[in-house]
């Protein structure tokens, strides 16, 4: 049954549906993908697992024989990946399977084939919260985080948890991480719901500091103390006094700075350089480093006391690849942000699903702060009249995206359902553009029917590469790859 015009929104909602029928996959994702839903489809468990694995999938929709050698092992493995997501099934007749009928599974819902869209569409809205305009419905840890930290990701919320918890005390802290995943963000959330909140934040890049002089950056110095030291100098350490004084880039602090470090943590005061009159410390202390401080401990190159001195209790944050039910709501917030500090008129361009698609599938090796910087640039060189962000805009932007491994290229009408034939011993293309078409033999082996396709898609293109890769539903870099294989 098509939509009709009172079925729910389902824009930003990404959907996997396995099942061997390539009939109901194709009409399924037909009507879903007209409520604005992005449609992944599985013919085969091997392809099932690879989507879960690779793709962001809010709800399954499995068919209950779709693999019966196992059981329900599309179940496992989905829930495994993403306990928080729907998991829905279809079937020609009620359910038998003794798992199913005594609701072991948590199951959010059964539909007898043909799965009525309404009844689908309508079950998936009031159950899952995903919107790219807007932030969604809150619970109170991440009610809590909001100022300070943005996620919807499982396993954000899992490595947050004891957040609240490790603020409430006094103890020091040591956030790991990559670069930009917001471990600074961190130390101010840990800052801002402790008991030190009240005081300043003081935060001081340790890598950033010629050894020379972060003695007297963190310590400060007496007037006369050296050549050049006219007046006296407060360092972070008193600046951040009955506050949080953050140590970025802990990791690379030289060692003899360590040891004063380490004395400092340990009597809890310290001398400014060239001074005589201890000074005691009051305030809590978060460390944060992108290198390994076990191994950096095993080279030499961190002190061992030091380090367990920091390490009282511990955050780690995980890459943004780690964290892709994030990057849809992060995308949009920064977005938002660059055209408020633009003062552009609202209601502001909307992302669209194709392009979420690439961004989740972007490796980010910056992490959150290189999609931040990515929708600033992409807010300021918008056009106006610009009513939403599609991939064109990316690829005229930032062809570099475009061209990343593992970018998602939509398929074509005519060929978006090839996975679910891929173990038939003849490759389909009667659907192919061409009025001559092209015939492949059984036996042809798969590197040799993919040059043959190419090279056929290419001679009716004209030798267009871009329309063929169009056609093909494939980036024109594997085109380039290819062709340079064969040659």
């Amino acid at each position: 049954m098509a939509p009709t015009n009172i079925l729910p929104d389902l824009n930003g909602v990404f959907l996997l549906i396995a099942d061997q029928d390539s009939s109901n996959l194709r009409n399924l994702k037909r009507y879903l993908v007209e409520l604005g839903a992005i449609v992944h489809l599985a013919g085969t468990m091997t392809n099932a697992k690879n989507i879960i694995s690779n793709k962001l999938v809010h709800a399954v929709l499995a068919d209950v024989d779709f693999d019966r050698r196992n059981g329900l092992e599309i179940y496992q493995t989905y829930k495994s990946a993403v306990p928080s997501g729907l998991f829905y099934v279809m079937s020609d007749q009620l359910p038998t399977d003794p798992v199913l009928k005594t609701g072991q599974l948590n199951i959010d819902g059964f539909f007898p084939k043909p799965v009525k869209i309404e009844a689908f569409a309508q079950n998936l809205r009031e159950k899952i919260q995903v919107e790219t305009s807007s932030i969604s419905k809150l619970d109170p840890l991440t009610e809590m985080l909001r100022p300070y930290l943005v996620f919807r990701s499982p396993v954000m919320r899992r490595g947050l948890m004891i957040l609240p918890k490790i603020a409430a005390s006094s103890h020091s802290v040591l956030v790991t991480g990559e670069t930009g995943t917001g471990k600074e963000m961190v130390a101010r959330a840990i800052h801002g719901l402790s008991p030190f909140a009240s005081g300043p934040f003081v935060a001081v890049n340790c890598g950033a500091i010629p050894e020379t002089l972060i003695e007297g950056e963190l310590f400060g110095h007496e007037k006369g103390a050296f050549t050049g030291a006219q007046t006296q100098h407060r360092g972070k350490f008193e600046l951040a006094r009955n506050g949080t004084l953050f140590l970025d880039e802990i990791g690379e602090m030289p060692l003899a700075m360590q040891a004063r470090l380490l004395r400092v943590l340990e009597e809890k005061q310290f001398y400014r350089v060239g001074g005589e009159k201890p000074i005691k410390t009051q305030l809590r202390i978060v460390a944060a480093t992108q290198v390994n401080l076990e191994k950096s401990v095993d080279d030499k190159l961190f002190r061992e006391d030091l380090y367990y001195r920091l390490n009282v209790l511990r955050i780690h944050l995980p890459a943004l690849r780690e964290r892709i039910e994030d990057i849809p709501l992060l995308a949009w917030i920064f977005l938002e942000r660059a055209f408020a500090e633009l003062n552009r008129n609202k209601p502001y361009p909307t992302l669209s699903n194709d392009l979420i698609q690439i961004l989740v599938e972007q490796p980010w090796r910056g992490n959150v702060r290189e999609l931040k910087n990515l929708m600033t640039r992409m807010a300021v060189l918008l056009p106006n009249h610009t009513h939403q962000v599609v991939p064109e805009h990316l690829a005229t932007y930032f062809p570099e995206k475009m061209m990343s491994p593992g970018v998602y290229q939509p398929p074509p009408p005519e060929t978006e359902f090839h996975e679910v034939h891929e173990e038939r011993d003849v490759i389909e293309v009667s659907s192919f553009p061409s009025d001559d078409g092209t015939f492949i033999p059984t036996g042809t082996t798969m590197k040799d029917a993919e040059d043959m396709l190419i090279r056929a898609t290419l001679k009716n293109t004209g030798g267009n590469r871009t329309k063929a890769a169009k056609i093909l539903g494939i980036g024109i870099r594997t085109i380039r790859r290819k062709i340079n294989e064969s040659e």
